[in-house]
């Protein structure tokens, strides 16, 4: 066998599958995690909540891929033209034959990328309602407890807890100690809020810090912190920066302080103040009731007034000796009228015994009646000679036989 033809037979034809794979290996064991400078461009979310976006400089394009588990933790809103600083593994897409960067962590590159992503996430949760004013909750005017959420050892939980004391120390102050920058700071302040919400022991919720540089700041711009003052059942403050520092906070409170300090001089309302309003009202009220009184005891007197001239007592005796004649009217009429009901029950009876058929037969009458069916015989033509006949005397009956018949004559007129 030729040289040539043996060298042929040793070579190693690779699959495509098989050098994506290697290549795959060798990028991923030999470059380790790192952080990537760039301007995004190409940014989409797929309908599962991965995002895909590129980072390009003056000569070169990296793809970039942010899985959903990841993108949850953003602090804020990528858009286009943004610069960003990104850190993630170097991997390969052998479908399309491209290497790319899967990022695990972003950060914003220069103020100008911070102020787009402040933008951004602004339109979104403007448009979402979050910053509508007829969401907003009242702040109770007369507060007996607050809870604070800020750092514990920083100058606005002072001056606050200073201008309260001042204005008003029956008011209790709850502080809940929170990191206000930082990555983890967001994290604290939501747990925060979710403490008071369930213990439901304050009258609304302030949240606050002094002044700082925008990235300072940047914890209160995170969606996450946004969408738990939200979603918050109890009034919140934002009292964060200066006057002239402006935070997604401060648009989804339900009021905004510019300062910590006009925070407390905005909700806690001065003692003296509050009992100079007790005593005014009290003087209101005792003046309402001497007048609802004195109108009463006016009334009271025209009331006695009239009862005395129309002298109820006497027309209510009037009545009941009318009501008492009246009865005794009627009762006469009903004696009347039975009397009267008993006369003429007498003279019927009377009439009756007199009428009675049988009253006759005592006087020595008779009364004669055919046989069987004993029909009384009112004349003598009613009877034949030889007919049975029976007669009723006033003691008892007997039964004869017609004889003769003898009619009457008749006389002449």
């Amino acid at each position: 066998m030729c040289p040539r033809h043996s060298f042929f037979m040793e070579e190693h034809i690779y699959t495509v599958s098989e050098i994506a794979r290697d290549i795959k290996r060798v990028i991923e064991q030999f470059i380790a995690p790192i952080w990537i400078e760039g301007e995004v461009s190409n940014f989409t979310v797929s309908r599962m909540g991965h995002i895909y976006f590129s980072l390009k400089d003056q000569t070169a394009v990296l793809n970039c891929t942010i899985w959903r588990s990841q993108s949850l933790s953003i602090p804020f809103q990528i858009v286009n033209g943004m610069r960003l600083v990104v850190f993630g593994n170097v991997t390969t897409y052998a479908m399309q034959s491209q290497y790319q960067l899967n990022v695990q962590q972003v950060r914003a590159a220069g103020l100008g990328s911070l102020f787009l992503a402040f933008e951004a996430l602004k339109k979104k949760l403007s448009a979402e309602g979050l910053f509508d004013a007829e969401r907003k909750k009242p702040i109770p005017s007369y507060p007996i407890q607050i809870g604070v959420i800020t750092s514990q050892t920083g100058a606005a939980v002072r001056d606050f807890l200073q201008v309260s004391r001042r204005r008003n120390p029956s008011v209790a102050i709850y502080l809940y100690p929170a990191l206000v920058q930082g990555r983890e700071a967001a994290a604290t302040i939501i747990q925060g809020i979710q403490v008071f919400n369930r213990r439901k022991n304050v009258d609304f919720i302030v949240i606050t810090r002094g002044g700082g540089s925008l990235e300072d700041l940047w914890t209160f711009n995170e969606e996450a912190l946004v969408r738990a003052i939200a979603q918050s059942t109890l009034p919140v403050v934002s009292a964060v920066g200066h006057e002239v520092d402006f935070t997604l906070c401060d648009f989804v409170a339900d009021l905004r302080a510019p300062t910590p300090s006009a925070a407390a001089e905005m909700t806690i309302p001065e003692r003296e103040r509050i009992l100079y309003q007790i005593e005014q009202t009290h003087q209101k009220m005792r003046r309402i009731i001497a007048v609802r009184l004195d109108n009463l005891y006016q009334k009271i007197t025209n009331i006695s007034r009239r009862l005395f001239l129309n002298r109820p007592l006497e027309l209510l005796r009037q009545r009941i000796q009318r009501v008492d004649d009246l009865e005794a009217q009627i009762i006469k009429i009903f004696n009347n009228r039975i009397r009267s009901l008993k006369i003429e029950l007498e003279n019927f009876s009377k009439t009756l015994e007199v009428l009675d058929p049988r009253a006759i037969l005592e006087r020595g009458f008779a009364i004669v009646y055919q046989l069987p069916d004993r029909k009384i015989i009112k004349s003598i033509n009613a009877i034949a000679v030889g007919e049975k006949v029976g007669v009723e005397l006033k003691d008892g009956e007997l039964f004869a036989r017609a004889e003769k018949v003898h009619p009457r004559k008749k006389s002449k007129e």
